[in-house]
């Protein structure tokens, strides 16, 4: 008998892998105390993104079946970044659909696990608060986030269709998650809003503005920070939030799970050092820095 709560397939993706160490650190502190074992997909490649996607169907459903003929039968497949989510959930529904399209890639790549579900990282943390709201599993030690006013940031990657997840979570899920750690989520204008990661190479006014509405969204309804579960949207918002007046921190969810479960702040230094606006005064306030 397995001695983790709940063991999955992961695929990290290129930004989560190679970067967002803010994001990744208290991701898996988060996931050992929740007693959570993840097993990553060996030799997995990039999921597309736009780029793939921009070269035609057939590739970009092709990147997707080979992350998948990497996972075992048995285990869901996780992932943390929405847009890397999205495709491979996509990828995984053409070829649920398409038995041409899953036979030509099986030929290819062998074996491809269209059987277990494609999760987001958020859903795994859902799944666990339920399973402690209704009595069977006790949550380790913890501290609520008592006080802390939480602006919960989707993006636009993280509204896939539904047909990617019929059974899956709520669309608050992240809502939920917040709540359950003790802090108050604000009712805002922007949580679905895009925040033009891919537009600000080619037009930065454009994106300057995009972020300024959200950041201001937020904190004209006394938001103290701006939390999302993709790393993508947390450095495009705050790298260009930087001229305005408005200014808040944009946190990981990760952040706030691992100081949830007892982590302090004062710990992880070099997670705060790699934000460009400095969430130390916030955590100080609400006494998540000791």
């Amino acid at each position: 008998m397995t001695k983790y709560l709940l063991e999955a397939s992961f695929f990290p993706g290129c930004t989560m892998k190679t970067g967002a160490d803010e994001s990744r650190e208290p991701m898996y502190l988060a996931l050992e105390k929740l007693g959570i074992k993840l097993y990553e997909l060996e030799d997995w490649n990039c999921c597309g993104s736009s780029s793939g996607h921009a070269m035609g169907h057939d590739l970009a459903t092709s990147m997707g079946a080979r992350n998948l003929s990497k996972a075992p039968l048995g285990r869901s497949v996780v992932i943390p970044c929405p847009n890397c989510f999205r495709n491979l959930a996509t990828a995984r529904q053409h070829l649920i659909e398409e038995p041409e399209t899953l036979k030509k890639n099986e030929a290819e790549f062998g074996r491809i696990n269209i059987t277990d579900p494609v999760l987001n990282i958020y859903d795994l943390f859902h799944h666990v608060f339920n399973l402690a709201r209704m009595g069977a599993y006790t949550l380790p030690e913890h501290r609520p986030l008592t006080g802390l006013k939480v602006a919960v940031y989707y993006g636009c990657g993280a509204m896939y269709p539904k047909a990617l997840r019929p059974a899956g979570p709520p669309r608050d899920t992240i809502e939920r998650i917040i709540s359950e750690m003790g802090a108050e989520v604000v009712t805002w204008p922007w949580p679905h809003k895009c925040c033009s990661a891919f537009a600000s190479a080619v037009y930065p006014e454009i994106a300057e503005d995009m972020v300024s509405q959200i950041i201001t969204g937020a904190y004209e309804q006394g938001a103290d920070c701006v939390v999302t579960s993709c790393a993508m949207c947390q450095m495009n918002i705050e790298m260009r939030e930087l001229p305005m007046t408005n200014h808040l921190p944009m946190m990981h969810l990760n952040q706030l799970l691992a100081l949830y479960l007892g982590e302090k702040g004062k710990d992880h230094e070099k997670w705060w050092k790699l934000h460009l606006v400095d969430p130390a005064p916030m955590l100080k306030k609400y006494n998540l820095w000791t």
